[in-house]
């Protein structure tokens, strides 16, 4: 018999395969930790923006902002009044959850301060975070729990 050198073995091509597929796996477990990530970033920076926006349109404007937040449809909004419609108008992720099921609603004075100051709660993914309005200076600031 003439041995042939130029292919592989069944053996080794199962062996090739089977590292391709454990590797193809890993991947697909690092991507989606890497989704959920970005997902937290983006929502807390969304929001923190558009806060702020809000907050600058206000001052600028000499007029209040009404901020409320439909956890149930995942959505949220900010409007100087029903004439000029929403200036901030946002769906966020299904995975981001607020404790409460009502809606969460505040307002933005004109002189840039809020109305009603407290502690909103909610979840991405797992990660429990608090959105923390101060009472005064118009201050906010979210945190990873």
């Amino acid at each position: 018999m003439i041995n042939n050198q130029r292919g592989f073995t069944l053996m080794e091509m199962f062996v090739a395969m089977s590292l391709l597929v454990v590797l193809s796996s890993l991947s697909i477990f690092l991507v989606t930790s890497q989704q959920t990530s970005l997902n937290e970033t983006h929502f807390l920076t969304q929001l923190e923006g558009d806060l702020y926006y809000a907050q600058a349109y206000a001052l600028e404007n000499q007029m209040p902002i009404q901020v409320r937040i439909y956890p149930t449809l995942h959505y949220y909004y900010m409007r100087a009044d029903a004439n000029t419609g929403n200036i901030v108008e946002r769906y966020y992720a299904d995975d981001i959850i607020f404790s409460t099921n009502a809606t969460l609603s505040f307002n933005i004075n004109s002189n840039g301060n809020f109305s009603k100051f407290g502690t909103y709660e909610f979840r991405i993914g797992k990660q429990p975070y608090k959105l923390t309005v101060l009472i005064g200076k118009g201050r906010f600031y979210a945190t990873k729990l």
